[in-house]
């Protein structure tokens, strides 16, 4: 046995330091292998490995702000241009500041562990202040988040055609990873539940449909246009209807602002839907049944009114993930199951936990992003005009996602929200550096290559 662990220790020692050396010689990397990472993080429910294994994603950030710390203050002086903006910062540090005074007056020490759970991920952004990324690194990434997406579509489509008895044969439990639905299995792919797995190809889909469509001659962005209805399906297939409708409503978004030729699949597909659905009965009650809607409506009634007790809130961490995981650092959940409300609304989730001014922070960062990066599509040119209109797409499908999912504390969808924010933040700033300021929008038009998808 103490052979056997040897043998497995010197590979892994040699792996972790080759991993150091790369990322402190270019901390921009350890980003990257992060968001290609996270999407496989639940293959861990049936590796052979240590539960401290699921606290690689924490690791890897903290060694990439080290690496990213020590560099920028080695190699640049502190008087150079801003490396990114981030115009929603001021409700971000309120909003922070906030709840974690919160979760420590509410629960004291064990609040540190709700504090985790709601901000560590907005630490990425500090990372990119330290380690902005340059036009390669942005291109690298919106590959990684196509090609994780299209890979994690097809074991989707895999787990449809094997079912849920192999499923749980190779590990996964069923009523945790494998569950169904209307007698339907919702397929959850390389994620932990279904719920991450659609929000995460939905992100997908906006972003990286947005990016190919203003190159669409370019191999990478052919194959993903191509295999996008593919993704379509197996997103479906999660049975997540958070993701579809944020789906929807992110390329009317992209449709109304640059791409017209998206209203044709937005058409093909509501003809669909409504020749299928009227003839598959088992379809429509899973997509269109209103009890479970209903249900959570009526805790978030209850929620609303006791604000007038608590105007404040009761505390971050009072409910969701944050909850349980308190609750299982305290040692008081019985065999997993999870005795604390789960609001399904990030935003009823804030004013339960922060009251009216928690919020209002949020929305401040969701708006104010909003309305940046959908500048940004017609100020900035090229690749990078297209990226923040993808962007801007995904945030308005996560506000639509916010009211039936508490989005924010779903991994990995929390590390691609801040990824996002601080990828476009990077673009807007390296560009305002070489040109001296942002184009107009009248001068981002004439210098934009025209789509021949628009």
């Amino acid at each position: 046995m103490t052979l056997a662990l040897i043998v497995l220790a010197v590979p892994a020692c040699l792996v972790a330091g080759l991993t150091v050396n790369v990322i402190y010689r270019r901390p921009q990397r350890g980003l990257l292998l992060l968001a290609a990472l996270t999407p496989l993080h639940g293959l861990l429910s049936i590796l052979p490995l240590p539960g401290i294994a699921a606290g690689w994603k924490e690791g890897l950030l903290i060694l990439t702000a080290v690496c990213a710390w020590m560099r920028r203050t080695r190699n640049a002086p502190w008087d150079q241009p801003a490396p990114l903006h981030a115009p929603w910062w001021p409700a971000a540090v309120m909003w922070v500041a906030f709840g974690s005074l919160s979760a420590v007056i509410a629960f004291g020490l064990i609040g540190l562990v709700a504090i985790k759970v709601t901000f560590f991920f907005v630490s990425i952004v500090v990372v990119m202040w330290f380690a902005p990324f340059d036009e390669r690194d942005r291109d690298t990434f919106v590959s990684i988040l196509m090609g994780m997406a299209v890979l994690a579509s097809f074991v989707g489509i895999g787990q449809l055609i094997v079912g849920p008895g192999t499923l749980v044969s190779l590990g996964y439990e069923y009523g945790r990873e494998v569950r169904t639905s209307g007698g339907l299995l919702r397929t959850f792919s390389t994620f932990v539940q279904p719920f991450p797995f659609g929000l995460y190809v939905m992100l997908a889909l906006l972003v990286g449909g947005a990016v190919a469509l203003a190159e669409p001659r370019r191999r990478r962005n052919l194959i993903f246009l191509c295999l996008a209805p593919i993704m379509v399906v197996a997103m479906a297939s999660s049975i997540v209807r958070a993701a579809i409708l944020g789906l929807v409503l992110g390329m009317l978004w992209l449709a109304v602002l640059r791409y017209r030729s998206l209203f044709l699949p937005l058409a093909v597909g509501a003809i669909a839907v409504a020749i299928i659905v009227p003839f598959v009965p088992s379809i429509s009650r899973v997509f269109f049944s209103s009890s479970s809607l209903g249900e959570r409506g009526a805790g978030w009634s209850d929620i609303i009114s006791s604000i007038l007790v608590h105007p404040v809130g009761l505390g971050l961490g009072s409910s969701g993930a944050a909850a349980d995981r308190m609750s299982t650092a305290q040692g008081v959940t019985i065999s997993g199951v999870s005795t604390n409300y789960q609001p399904d609304n990030y935003y009823v989730k804030m004013l339960l936990e922060l009251g009216p001014i928690g919020l209002w922070l949020l929305l401040g960062i969701v708006i104010t992003a909003l309305l940046w990066t959908t500048r940004l599509a017609w100020t900035l040119t090229g690749r990078d005009a297209a990226l923040a209109l993808g962007v801007s797409a995904s945030l308005i499908a996560s506000m639509v996602a916010m009211v039936v999912a508490t989005y924010l504390e779903i991994f990995p969808i929390d590390v691609y929200f801040w990824l996002l924010l601080g990828v476009v933040g990077c673009a807007a700033a390296q560009h305002e550096s070489s040109t001296g300021h942002l184009p107009s929008g009248r001068e981002a038009v004439v210098s934009r290559p025209t789509s021949a998808s628009s």
